[in-house]
């Protein structure tokens, strides 16, 4: 008879499985837990941080709190009071409903809860370890509900592992606590970190609620958006046009107050925008959408962020069409005579220069060549070949350019930093503007060697500023020029940290920025000829930016800074529109440490010969 090989896992390693698909790092812990106490009714809500959760997360509401016996069943698995039948699933008016949390929670940490509910003379004390409860018995605590969660992942070392550094996971903590926090105003909620309250919110309505999280700055950028009928509730707020992002915005999407993702309504939102921002920025929103409970369904993923819709296509009209009544009523595209009793037809090109969105300028330093000495560090991208690229022809390329002597050196203003004319010598443009072509201002194409040289013209302008940014860094600092009248910045409290912990690198650079409080600066000072029109947008994107790459520099802080700062200042170029520009864009560009890649990673030079196009023509 042959040996039976199946069996049961134990409770311990089922939930340990479990939780690896519910709490998928200490901010889901967060998530799951909020979603808890405004389940039970809180007002208020805090939330403590240690060591961005990895040593302490603790929840504290107002709520009903437990009885004796359900604060020792809460931890058991599937146990709920949110749903009896399968029926219930599609008609949900809460948060949680499968009784899962709890359970992963404990089979990978160590919990502590106190409850009370309010009719009741003494608390409940449970605490776990490892889903063994160690102790339950009563106590004198609040009414509502306080969980404690210590030491996650300590029984599951490669989970742990995995965890990124505390500035990333606090940064996953936030952005739940942002996603709960927006669409419950009338809540109070605080969050605190190593023992500093980072935010403290009070019961408001919905655009001062954005407004208390993201910063006073955002005020100004809201438009609201609204559209009511039997089938479909919209409301809330779209950021106007000349406030998009090449980096993340900030894109909430809310349905029956849980926050969503969903590719189509998404698409919905940004199609409203078609030929309103720039190919590739991305809109910030704030939106929540109100349907009969029956139509959506929320029970497709363990984090319950993705939801399938009865009727996607028509949720997705009612929202392009709301989202363009809002646009249309900003005069930026024609209005679709929603209520109002004309039509018009309106011709965007021909809007006043105040309605169109501002492109920001650049500008140099006049004093400054960043390349007169090569940094050192500028290589953060290995590979096994020639850090530069190659150089065969280029140097007859500039020589055969006719350079005439002048008794006053010029200076071409081209990629918003120092790109510096040879002293006395400047370009005669009589033959270059028959070897080179320029298309769409961002691709930079040259006959040479009887082949085509093809230059990604931004690319090459973020790789320039990278290492002129970490030569200044280092051991140049820029010059700043001193402003006459300093601009006021204000950022949201995450941000405002971000900058006070860099605005000394940020001097080396030629900003000098000062703390006037909590979430606002004044730029004193900018780089000589620096004209950048809109400094909130450039230090916002920057610290977006930098954020975004921490993982990736890990502790490499300093070339974090350059290459965010220098991916944002390549956003604001315009177009190389001299032969001069051309001609110092190329010498700088083969000057540099590595010169075939942008810091990013993307490639510069493209070389195209005469077999390659033949082969294509199938010659």
């Amino acid at each position: 008879m042959s040996q039976d090989i199946i069996h049961l896992l134990p409770d311990l390693v089922a939930n340990q499985i479990a939780a690896g698909e519910v709490i998928q790092r200490p901010a889901s812990a967060v998530k799951e837990l909020l979603e808890n106490a405004i389940d039970a009714g809180a007002t208020s809500i805090q939330v403590i941080v240690k060591d961005s959760g990895k040593t302490l997360l603790q929840v504290v509401d107002d709520g009903s709190g437990m009885s004796f016996h359900d604060a020792r069943l809460c931890f058991e698995r599937h146990a709920t009071s949110k749903i009896t039948t399968t029926d219930d699933l599609f008609c949900l008016r809460t948060k949680g409903f499968r009784g899962e949390a709890l359970p992963s929670i404990a089979a990978i940490a160590h919990v502590e809860l106190k409850t009370k509910k309010n009719e009741d003379e003494t608390g409940t004390l449970v605490t776990v370890e490892g889903a063994t409860i160690t102790e339950h018995s009563p106590v004198a605590t609040q009414d509502g509900t306080s969980i404690s969660i210590k030491n996650l992942f300590y029984n599951v070392p490669a989970r742990r592992n995995f965890l990124k550094s505390d500035a990333v996971e606090f940064g996953h903590i936030e952005e739940e606590f942002f996603r709960i926090a927006l669409i419950h105003i009338d809540i109070a909620f605080t969050l605190s970190h190593n023992g500093k309250i980072i935010y403290q919110l009070q019961p408001s309505n919905f655009k001062q609620r954005i407004i208390n999280i993201f910063g006073t700055h955002i005020k100004d950028k809201l438009f609201p958006v609204e559209q009511i009928t039997d089938i479909i509730k919209i409301s809330g707020f779209i950021a106007k046009p000349e406030y998009s992002k090449k980096q993340k915005a900030e894109q909430y999407l809310f349905i029956n107050q849980r926050y969503v993702r969903h590719s189509l309504l998404n698409h919905a939102i940004k199609t409203a925008y078609t030929d309103l921002i720039p190919s590739g920025n991305k809109p910030a929103y704030f939106i929540h959408i109100e349907l009969d409970p029956a139509t959506i369904d929320i029970n497709i993923s363990p984090t319950k962020v993705e939801v399938k819709l009865q009727d996607e296509r028509l949720v997705f009209g009612f929202l392009n069409s709301c989202v363009k009544k809002s646009l249309g009523q900003l005069s930026l595209i024609p209005r679709l005579d929603f209520e109002y009793e004309r039509g018009l037809d309106v011709d965007v090109a021909n809007f006043p220069s105040d309605k169109i969105p501002k492109i920001p300028s650049t500008g140099v330093d006049p004093n400054y060549n960043p390349f007169e000495k090569k940094s050192s560090t500028s290589q953060h991208f290995q590979h096994n070949k020639e850090k530069r690229y190659n150089m065969s022809g280029w140097e007859d390329f500039l020589k055969n350019l006719k350079i005439e002597t002048t008794s006053q050196p010029q200076t071409v203003q081209t990629v918003g930093i120092d790109i510096k004319e040879q002293k006395d010598e400047i370009v005669d443009t009589e033959n270059l503007a028959s070897t080179y072509f320029i298309i769409d201002n961002n691709y930079l194409i040259i006959k040479l060697n009887n082949q085509l040289k093809i230059i990604h013209i931004k690319n090459g302008i973020e790789r320039i500023l990278y290492e002129s940014y970490l030569q200044a860094l280092e051991n140049q600092p820029v010059a700043v020029q001193q402003s006459l009248f300093p601009e006021t910045i204000t950022l949201s409290t995450n941000q405002a940290e971000i900058l006070v912990e860099l605005k000394d690198e940020l001097l080396k650079l030629g900003y000098e920025i000062e703390v006037i409080d909590k979430t606002r600066f004044a730029v004193n000072g900018t780089p000589n000829n620096d004209e950048t029109t809109d400094l909130q947008l450039l230090i916002e994107g920057f610290i977006d930016s930098y954020k975004a790459n921490v993982f990736l520099y890990r502790s490499e802080r300093i070339k974090n800074i350059a290459h965010s700062l220098a991916r944002q200042k390549r956003s604001t170029f315009k177009s190389l529109t001299k032969d001069e520009e051309v001609h110092h864009f190329i010498q700088q560009l083969l000057q540099c440490e590595v010169s075939y890649l942008s810091p990013s990673g993307k490639k510069i030079f493209h070389d195209l010969s005469v077999e390659e196009i033949e082969a294509f023509f199938n010659l």
